[in-house]
């Protein structure tokens, strides 16, 4: 039942993208050998927290966000990236929850591809290209 609910909440279309299918992709990591052991000893340990690093990240960083995200809030934590990471842009993608990369893939390709074709490494690779 909290797998399911998590999954419902997951999309801003739950009726079409948080289906059973999708609830057991969700969860096929939990099948893995030694996967229970694994979660307890890292909820015992206090877990881990990469949002004082987030500072310390020093190249152009696309922040893509579903702005349905129903999980993290796109408010507080998308903005909260932006304002760490000097180098950062965000572009919100519309009508999605948690997982643009499933809901909204097209739209997360066509922003990855624009957005790498304007960093230094590839303007380098396309200089390389034009010069060959």
């Amino acid at each position: 039942p909290l797998r399911m609910f998590a999954n419902k909440i997951a999309y801003s279309d739950p009726d079409r993208f948080g289906t059973e299918d999708a609830m057991r992709i969700g969860r096929l990591h939990c099948l893995t050998e030694g996967w229970d052991n694994a979660m307890i000893s890292f909820m015992n340990s206090g877990g881990y927290f990469l949002s004082e690093r987030v500072a310390e990240v020093t190249a152009e960083t696309l922040v893509l966000w579903g702005r349905q995200d129903k999980i993290l809030d796109p408010a507080k934590y998308a903005e909260r990236f932006i304002q760490d990471i000097p180098t950062a842009r965000l572009e919100w993608v519309e009508e999605c929850g948690h997982v643009p990369h499933l809901e909204k893939a097209p739209a997360m390709a066509a922003s990855l591809l624009s957005f790498l074709g304007k960093t230094p490494a590839a303007q380098a690779v396309a200089a390389d290209v034009e010069q060959a």
